[in-house]
């Protein structure tokens, strides 16, 4: 047991440090704009700068708020696009509400969620396919339950085809 305490004791010490933004060193030596630049490139929003200022408190620093604002917004530049829009849509990320004119961002955002979900379902398909098939292959000894399954499985097998199909004009 005591490797597991040790664990538990490395995964919580991570979980409480992974709440403060910032550490002393890092807000002691921060370059605001910088830091903003990242968090805009990562479309995070702007009460990211709170974080940053309930972290830096408790080292007696206070985030250069003008710097951080004019980084964050040079960096929204490069995530602000219709490409990463579809990036993080496919990737099921959510949408944070950070750019300051979201509508190509969000059409690109929109066709990946688009694609994410095509996929997640493909995915669901597939996976009830195959325990149909196992079902199937380890015998249905009542009848109707067989043909109630092979039913089931041509009408899925029908669906991942055309999901399928519909995956593939995203490409």
């Amino acid at each position: 047991m005591p490797g597991l305490r040790t664990a538990s004791s490395l995964f919580f010490a991570l979980l409480v440090s992974g709440c403060a933004s910032m550490d002393k060193d890092e807000c002691r030596q921060a370059d605001w704009y910088g830091i903003g630049l990242e968090d805009g490139a990562r479309g995070r929003p702007v009460e990211r700068l709170g974080d940053h200022r309930r972290a830096c408190a408790k080292h007696n620093v206070t985030p250069d708020t003008k710097r951080y604002l004019a980084g964050r917004n040079e960096g929204l530049r490069s995530f602000c696009t219709h490409a990463r829009g579809f990036s993080e849509g496919r990737a099921g990320h959510a949408y944070a509400a950070a750019c300051p004119d979201p509508a190509n961002f969000l059409a690109g955002y929109q066709r990946g969620r688009e694609l994410h979900e095509l996929q997640r379902r493909l995915g669901e398909v597939d996976k009830e396919i195959a325990r149909i098939k196992t079902a199937l292959k380890e015998g249905l000894s009542n009848p109707r339950t067989r043909a109630t399954e092979i039913e089931r499985l041509e009408a899925l097998t029908r669906e991942s085809e055309q999901l399928e199909s519909r995956i593939q004009q995203f490409r």
